[in-house]
């Protein structure tokens, strides 16, 4: 009894697997001719593989048919014969040429690939059909020579397209159809004992053939997807090489732009502490009348308001990186910020000959934002134009509300510009333009970094337009849900 239930429970498994690698079969079948976005690279990998295999197989397929069919003269009629091969080479070059026509699509989408796919399995039905029509047409009754013959060329024909057409199973199990039905059909319905034994070992020939196309799709399908995996791999690599380049670059920019901050750094501070020092120094040893008191401390506070606003950019520099900085946010007048910025300047911008101007429209509406952020903005734009602008340049300070609400404002100049390959790095932080080193003053690298953290914390965005020798342009927009409507500020007055 325990021997009876291990032979069934192996028959069961036996049975499981067979119907498991049937499914798989006409899977396989349907993914070669109807492939999906996940398999498209596999049936386009099994195509290519198949067509490169049987390239000029069409041009010399009818060299060998006319010498088959020579070979049955004994047997079959010049006619039958000569017709057989007429057909068949008008087959041959019917595929070749469509094939080549075929082959000048270039396959963009998967309803192409679909499409190829189809039309070339319609392609080897057709030339199947014509090719193993020799088991009818050559196929002479009661002549075993002439059915050796046949079954023989049918059956080598089998073997070669088996090693070539095994990789895509839609064409293979045409191949083994055609063959079988034209190899077995002839001998099985023959009056003669010969043909019989013929038929069955035509049969044991198929299965056997059959395995061998089953092992060669595996091995081919293996080889395939190791070598699609391995490109990707490759794609990967190349991505990540590239990838490592760009931080590598980038490391190494930030470096240079953080030893070059230090630099300007040392300078920044050490002018106006060197100044505190030396003048609170100099008026406490060195007896001086009120007079001199005065510029003393004049310059001392000056001095200090400098190196508070340059801690100060730092601070909120490395807030903004943090993602700690805090907007106290109330209704403000751009317009206002702009007139006070312009004042700060405006004795800098006369000791070097600038021109200032304002181009506001009356009416423009206010704001809801950070007043200290946002004033920020204004007065680093405006001293960084004043600052790259030439002797005889205008600075030209603007606001303006955009036709879909949104309300930019900036500043122009006609300074010495920046080159394009520096337009990115200058928003960067410590970021400097070659323009830097053609003025004296170089900054400390923080002004158009601190302008872009304030307006993107403010949901704005910044963009930079400037050409060598003509001028910068730097226009900051906010989105219009921070515009106050006019009713609301009328409301609240």
């Amino acid at each position: 009894m325990p021997i009876l239930d291990g032979a069934q429970h192996s028959l069961t498994a036996l049975w499981a697997r067979a119907v498991a690698a049937w499914h798989e079969g006409v899977a396989a079948v349907v993914r070669s001719v109807q492939p999906t976005e996940e398999n498209a690279w596999l049936a386009d990998a099994q195509i290519k593989l198949y067509r490169q295999g049987s390239r000029y197989a069409m041009l010399l397929v009818p060299v060998g048919a006319f010498f088959v069919a020579e070979a049955c003269e004994p047997w079959v009629s010049r006619e039958m014969r000569y017709g057989w091969w007429g057909v068949l080479a008008t087959v041959c070059l019917a595929f070749f040429a469509i094939e080549r026509r075929m082959l000048a699509k270039p396959v963009e989408t998967l309803s192409d690939l679909r499409h190829q796919a189809r039309v070339f399995l319609a392609l080897n039905i057709a030339f199947l059909l014509a090719w193993c029509s020799m088991g009818a047409f050559l196929w002479a009754p009661g002549e075993p020579v002439d059915n050796m013959l046949i079954v023989l060329v049918l059956a080598c024909s089998l073997a070669g397209s088996t090693a070539i057409a095994a990789v895509h199973p839609a064409s293979a199990l045409c191949i083994f159809l055609m063959h079988a039905v034209f190899i077995l059909a002839p001998p099985a319905f023959s009056a003669w004992p010969l043909d019989h034994t013929l038929a069955w070992l035509s049969g044991i020939f198929i299965v056997l053939m059959a395995g061998q196309a089953v092992a060669l799709n595996a091995s081919t399908t293996k080889m395939l997807t190791l070598e699609h995996e391995r490109a990707g791999m490759l794609d990967g690599l190349l991505k990540a090489k590239a990838e490592s380049d760009r931080d590598r670059e980038r490391a190494a920019s930030a470096s240079r732009a953080k030893s070059q901050f230090l630099s300007n750094m040392n300078h920044e501070l050490r002018t106006p502490m060197n100044a505190i020092l030396g003048f609170s120094e100099l008026m406490k040893s060195v007896p001086t009348g009120p007079e001199k008191n005065a510029e003393y401390a004049s310059i001392i506070h000056d001095s200090g308001k400098n190196l508070l606003a340059l801690i100060d950019g730092m601070l909120d520099l490395a807030k903004i990186e943090g993602g700690k900085l805090y907007l106290r946010e109330s209704d403000l007048s751009i317009s206002h910020l702009i007139s006070e910025a312009v004042m700060e300047v405006e004795q800098t911008a006369q000791s070097k000959n600038l021109s200032l101007a304002r181009n506001v429209p009356r009416g423009l509406p206010m704001v809801h934002g950070d007043e200290r952020g946002l004033r920020q903005i204004v007065t680093n734009l405006i001293s960084n134009a004043v600052k790259f602008t030439p002797p005889g340049g205008c600075v030209t300070a603007f606001a303006r509300l955009e036709a879909d609400g949104r309300i930019c404002f900036g500043v122009e100049d006609t300074g010495i510009g920046i080159a394009p390959e520096d337009q990115t790095q200058v928003f960067e932080r410590f970021g400097h333009g070659r323009h830097d080193v053609t003025t004296a003053d170089k900054g400390t690298g923080l002004g158009l970094a601190i302008v872009k953290g304030f307006a993107e914390a403010h949901d704005g965005e910044v963009l930079l337009e400037s050409e060598q020798g003509l001028g910068t342009r730097v226009t900051v927009t906010l989105p219009k849900e921070r515009v106050v409507p006019t009713y609301a500020r009328s409301a609240v007055a």
